[in-house]
């Protein structure tokens, strides 16, 4: 079964906050990560929609996926949802975990 994708608020208010570019960014990471729930997280068939894509287990239940630039976003996945939570850089993805 593939995985569903949701965008909660808190991301779209980082969303927001972030410069055109990284905007741009942040949203060919999502579709990535789209195509890559939708293949049963099959990374080959989402590399070749993002050649350097990115998916990794921050601590259970984070996940951390990007592509080549600083942007990242990170998702919480709970069996067949996942939850994206935060557009940012290395920094603010790390400030996010220790809030939590």
């Amino acid at each position: 079964m593939a995985l569903i994708l949701f965008l909660g608020p808190y991301f779209e208010r980082a969303f927001k906050k972030l410069g055109y570019e990284q905007r741009v960014i942040a949203g060919q990471i999502i579709e990535a990560v789209k195509v890559y729930y939708e293949t049963d997280c099959n990374l080959e068939v989402t590399r070749k929609v993002a050649p350097r894509f990115f998916y990794k287990q921050l601590r259970k239940p984070y996940y951390e996926a990007g592509i080549e630039s600083n942007i990242r976003v990170v998702i919480r996945r709970d069996d067949e949802e996942c939850i994206a939570l935060l557009a940012g850089n290395h920094d603010q993805v790390r400030q996010f975990l220790k809030s939590f």
